[in-house]
């Protein structure tokens, strides 16, 4: 006599274990995805990737008000006897030294510094106006590690 052959009416053991290893695999997976996700976007868009984006996004606008002004904003006042506006400072810091019209750091970026040195690389020039080199630094919350920068090289024309 053969035995009758009742259904199952739940999983076997096997069957739990390969399921929760397949949940365990996609948690694996997918958590850091999510992270990913979450630390791009953050909070209302002020997540590190948005607050480098608008640092850099920042260092561009300032570069660009500063190619449009000429280069006796830019020149070293001891060396070079251009008739002209006064000329900038070698190191500002923004938003607390700048012009009407001049872009501002957004809110959550704290604060930004404009450098402007000779550039070394070319040498001295005849009338003492060297070509100048305009650095943008953007500063977060760590004062010490600038978020975006951005340089330019300006000559005289």
């Amino acid at each position: 006599m053969r035995g009758a052959h009742l259904p199952t009416l739940g999983s076997s053991l096997v069957e739990i274990l390969v399921s929760v290893q397949l949940v365990a695999l996609v948690m694996v997976v997918a958590w850091p995805v999510h992270r990913l996700v979450i630390s791009a976007t953050g909070p209302s868009g002020t997540g590190p990737t948005a607050l480098r984006t608008g640092a850099v996004r920042y260092v561009q606008a300032e570069l660009e008000y500063l190619r449009s002004l000429s280069y006796a904003r830019l020149r070293d006042p001891a060396r070079c006897a251009l008739d002209g506006p006064v000329p900038f400072p070698p190191v500002r810091w923004l938003p607390e030294q700048a012009e009407p019209g001049e872009p501002r750091p957004p809110a959550p970026l704290e604060r930004a510094e404009v450098r402007v040195l000779d550039e070394s690389v070319t040498g001295a020039a005849p009338d003492g106006c060297e070509p100048r080199r305009v650095s943008v630094l953007v500063y977060g919350q760590d004062p010490d590690r600038p978020l975006a920068r951005g340089e330019l090289l300006r000559v005289k024309r």
